[in-house]
């Protein structure tokens, strides 16, 4: 198992707060705008970045994107125009994701013009209780410890996307082996009895996990699916940049080439204490 951390990587660190820097090799490439940014309806800030991946050598370097203006709007008429509050760091202060709402983010910048469209899909696998199991070291399991199990009613009506966030003791599990996807292909309707996550280091007995269900669109599932396949194959690097999955569009002649992703989600969370 690599133990990349994916949320320090290029403009996959859309979320956590507490990013390893890692150095990793790159071809030389032209300068890139990167847009990362995800609205919820947790009651937290939340940011928009907007930074270039500049020209690499052999580690990876960022250069913030200051004075862009930057406007979020719902198609329910409501309207915010973000704060930069560091260098190429813009604030949501008032707008919540809302269930069925389409949201629209509008760049406006040295970069150029973007836009990104963003529908917030329903959080069809709300869990219930989060259980644990030990697991001795064996063929099938790398490490011994206590693995994480979810339970939940997955909504009747196909064509839902989740990911499942793992936190242990208030920090976020973010390497590779943290991934949780699902669709409900084979399961809608079902209940999701003793279903096992995958975590990159089991828990002890008296960690305090807590597991975040996220809504996402397809888009925004197959997203996340490449990256995991990419991180997988040790191939994050092997495609330019400009072939990455992204839902960034750019809206004026001459504008810098895009990467990077602006997602809604619905998000519900459990909590439970390995015993």
């Amino acid at each position: 198992m690599k133990a990349l951390n994916i949320f320090s990587i290029l403009f996959i660190i859309f979320f956590s707060s507490c990013e390893d820097v890692i150095d990793v090799d790159i071809a030389e490439g032209k300068k890139t705008l990167v847009v990362e940014g995800w609205l919820t309806n947790k009651n937290e800030p939340h940011v928009v970045k907007l930074y270039y991946t500049g020209n690499f050598g052999g580690s990876v370097n960022f250069t913030a994107v200051s004075n862009a203006v930057i406007t979020l709007s719902d198609n329910a008429g409501n309207t915010e125009q973000l704060q930069e509050v560091t260098p190429g760091k813009y604030q949501i202060n008032n707008l919540k994701s809302v269930e069925g709402r389409i949201y629209t983010l509008a760049i406006q910048s040295l970069a150029g013009n973007y836009e990104a469209k963003a529908e917030v899909k329903r959080l069809s696998m709300p869990l219930d209780s989060l259980k644990f199991k030990f697991e001795k070291k064996s063929t099938i399991y790398e490490k011994e410890g206590f693995y994480p199990h979810s339970f939940g009613q997955e909504l009747p009506g196909s064509g839902d996307y989740i990911q499942v966030r793992l936190y242990k003791n208030g920090s976020y599990l973010n390497k590779t082996g943290d991934f949780n996807l699902f669709d409900d292909q084979f399961v809608d309707g079902n209940y999701i009895g003793d279903a096992e996550m995958s975590v990159n280091d089991p828990f002890i007995k008296g960690d305090k996990v807590r597991a975040e269900v996220w809504s996402l669109t397809e888009d925004a599932y197959r997203f996340w699916l490449d990256i995991l396949i990419q991180l997988q194959n040790g191939q994050i690097f092997a495609t330019p940049l400009s072939n990455t999955r992204t839902n960034i569009k750019k809206t004026s002649l001459n504008a810098v080439d895009v990467v990077g992703y602006f997602g809604t989600s619905l998000v519900q969370s459990t909590e439970e204490e390995v015993k």
